[in-house]
């Protein structure tokens, strides 16, 4: 039988942990390749030194078995080139691309694991209803003829009682492929009319600021990082989320180059430093705004650059005298000798690179921040004017357009009601005013698992637990959020089907071909929405684009073909490098005056410093003295090596390496409450309390700073929540951003 046949392939799990007891689905023993493993303590050093880092090993394609090229769609700086090998339809091995400069033929922890990923035992292979009650976890199986004409009469009822707008599509990065996420599996939702997703979950803060400097994002290309003289990494944790680019900043090191680090907690890139400025969270921007008063008032800056390319320098040097040594230590932590160490430093040595990190933006004040740091690069001429000298925040910005598969023509109301995606909760249980009195009636989600990434996580459980809300979900598993669908559809493993990509950190374009075929029933997004859009009554031609037509559409950009790259080519190699030149090299850039501004008007009629200023958190104890005599730490829920955002949580070996929730503590704070190592916990806020065990460490954090990582699966950890129930679910003062790192809490002996 062929059900035997798949549920041969699949791979059996390991139970080691309490937690997964509580999953009713788990249950075996057995493993596949063990290597590539890295325990949770290897990334948090707690001494005074951090341990060499561990590169991905490079490891050579056997030829013994057809060879198929894939990019890694994961939501991650490096989007991998892999290869497999497959032998009587089934992936046997999973290896790095040795001829891609970023992926060198190595993969990271996580992604060393893809076979155990893709024939996990739970894979959902099969459609499946609600019999039980929502987020009590229990389906069955149904067809899939049964499941689109659910789904399809459902929505129809509710577009026709309530109006298209009550219709919520739901996704974030599951996959970042152009067809399967961003594209072609837009159609369906723009032809329905439905609510317009903002999507501002990962860099939106950074994003919206850097255009008001200089009207644009064009970062610099990380394989340049070995030539660059100065490698600042502000915010950044390249050893646990950005792995790949760790050996281009080894050899920065290597070739004479400098390394700071500014950064709350201690990064695993530690180990290459020069320089740790340990910040206190939140308080970049007076960082970089006391930085800019010294190189000015010592007259570091390159004034003959600043007249040529610059306007608002005089508005710069007044606000940034403001930001005395003095001041700026107050504010920051950060000793005055260590402040003019570093000013010096990045007044005196070119080329030079500011690495800005996502987590630094992920504050109420993020925008602020990053518009801050923003204006360093131009003050000593270090835009423009060298490949290895500038900054790289986000390279999305060198996206080729995949607009024309959006369906966006289909769309009757271009200005329909918009939601925020960090507001997913607030949306659910009718606490936005736009969602008050026309509430969400259907909500459609792929590629996202939000009751593990989306902050205040009892709110949206509240918003998924309407009974009057139609949810439907398209997973590879039954995670958290999946429990509370009333439709569950199998989607596809990005090694099932054809995909297009494209780096966010190096400058390459990849294209992913099926090394298989899906598994069960299972359907890729496009697929299944091209299906359900016929149950619709939907007959646009676009519901019968291929995948391979897609990828065709949006090989059209202008710059693509002017380097040749044709589709056949490209599915050949598997990549190509754009070739994007220096970053700003024309120095033309389209802000209103047209040049770089450290004064904006665009950002006073925003509503912001024209300039930059120090915001406070509202949740600190400068942005909100009450609440800090309440809850008087605060809780960074950083990303860890071991996960890309929820991905591979459930993986056993990923697991294995994750053996408990914990919160790095600094050991004043917890001598001061009589915690101990390996103590377990409460960590509560006003929107929550979690369960968590202790780790007490001297220079991991400092005092005042929590630490812990995101983002475990409510359902496999101890007491069923993890600490995104604690995040605020306000966004941030430029685009909209998350704000999971301002967040005041208070810990106690459980």
């Amino acid at each position: 039988m062929i059900i035997d046949k798949i549920k041969e392939l699949l791979v059996t799990k390991v139970i080691s942990r309490r937690s997964f007891l509580k999953s009713s689905a788990l249950s075996g023993i057995a493993l596949l390749g063990l290597t590539g493993c890295a325990s949770e303590q290897d990334e948090v050093v707690d001494t005074s030194t951090v341990e060499p880092i561990e590169e991905p090993a490079p490891v050579a394609p056997r030829e013994q078995n057809p060879i198929s090229r894939h990019a890694c769609p994961r939501n991650c700086y490096d989007t991998c080139s892999i290869l497999c090998e497959v032998k009587d339809g089934k992936i046997t091995r999973v290896s790095g691309d040795p001829g891609n400069p970023i992926t060198a033929g190595g993969l990271c922890v996580k992604m060393n694991h893809y076979l155990s990923w893709v024939y996990h035992a739970d894979r959902i292979l099969y459609p499946l209803k609600r019999v039980g009650a929502k987020g009590e976890g229990k389906f069955e199986q149904i067809t899939w003829e049964e499941a689109l004409d659910t789904i399809a009469t459902k929505t129809k009822a509710n577009i026709d009682a309530y109006g298209p707008e009550t219709v919520l599509k739901y996704n974030i990065s599951g996959t970042v492929g152009f067809v399967h996420n961003y594209g072609l599996s837009q159609a369906l939702f723009n032809k329905m009319g439905t609510s317009i997703l903002v999507g501002s979950a990962c860099a939106g803060s950074g994003s919206a600021a850097i255009p008001y400097t200089y009207g644009k994002n064009a970062g610099v290309d990380p394989e340049e990082f070995v030539n660059t003289k100065l490698y600042v990494s502000w915010g950044a944790n390249e050893a646990a989320v950005n792995v790949h680019t760790v050996k281009f900043i080894k050899q920065c090191k290597e070739n004479g180059g400098k390394i700071v680090i500014v950064n709350p907690v201690r990064p695993g890139l530690l180990h290459y430093a020069d320089m740790f400025i340990q910040i206190k969270p939140g308080t970049d921007a007076a960082f970089a705004l006391g930085v800019a008063n010294y190189i000015i008032e010592n007259n570091l800056q390159n004034q003959a650059y600043i007249d040529a390319y610059t306007v608002g320098f005089e508005e710069l040097k007044t606000t940034a005298s403001e930001y005395t040594l003095e001041k700026t230590s107050e504010i920051t932590g950060v000793p005055i000798e260590q402040i003019i160490e570093f000013s010096k430093m990045y007044g005196e040595i070119k080329p030079s690179v500011i690495r800005i990190g996502f987590g630094m933006q992920r504050h109420s004040n993020g925008g602020s921040m990053v518009r801050a740091i923003t204006l360093l690069p131009p003050l000593v001429g270090a835009i423009g004017k060298d490949a290895s000298s500038g900054y790289v925040y986000i390279n999305s910005g060198y996206w080729i357009s995949y607009a024309g598969i959006q369906g966006n023509d289909l769309r009757e109301n271009p200005n329909a009601r918009k939601i925020n995606m960090n507001e997913l909760g607030k949306a659910l249980t009718g606490e936005l005013e736009t969602t008050k009195d026309y509430p969400i009636s259907t909500l459609l989600l792929f590629n996202s698992n939000p009751m593990a990434i989306i902050a205040n996580g009892n709110r949206v459980r509240r918003g998924l637990l309407r009974e009057d809300l139609f949810t439907v979900v398209a997973d590879i598993f039954r995670t958290d959020t999946a429990d509370y669908a009333d439709i569950i559809l199998p989607a596809s493993t990005f090694f099932e089907y054809e995909e297009l990509c494209q780096d966010y950190m190096g400058w390459y374009l990849r294209h992913n071909s099926p090394a298989i075929e899906p598994l069960g029933e299972s359907k890729s997004n496009c697929q299944m929405f091209s299906e359900l859009a016929k149950r619709m009554g939907y007959t646009d031609p676009i519901f019968d684009m291929t995948t391979e037509e897609a990828i065709k559409v949006c090989l059209q950009a202008e710059n693509v073909v002017k380097q040749g790259i044709t589709y056949d080519n490209l599915k050949e190699k598997g990549w190509v490098k754009l070739d994007l030149g220096v970053p700003y090299g024309d120095m033309k850039f389209p802000t209103p005056s047209g040049k770089i501004e450290f004064y904006s008007e665009k950002l006073k009629e925003a509503g912001h410093h024209p300039v930059a200023a120090y915001v406070p958190r509202v949740e600190s104890e400068d942005g909100s003295p009450d609440l800090f005599k309440k809850y008087p730490l605060t809780l960074i829920s950083a990303h860890t090596k071991n996960f890309i955002n929820s991905h591979m949580h459930n993986v056993p070996q990923i697991n294995e390496l994750i053996e408990e929730s914990a919160v790095f503590i600094h050991t004043d704070d917890a001598n001061e409450r009589g915690i101990t190592d390996g103590d377990s916990i409460t960590v509560t806020n006003d929107r929550g309390t979690i369960l968590m065990v202790a780790k007490v460490t001297p220079t991991k954090t400092q005092k005042g700073t929590l630490l812990s990582y995101s983002c475990h699966w409510p359902k496999l950890v101890e007491g069923g929540k993890s600490v995104n129930e604690l995040t605020p679910d306000r966004v941030s003062d430029m685009g909209g951003g998350p704000t999971f790192h301002t967040n005041l809490v208070e810990i106690a002996k459980a």
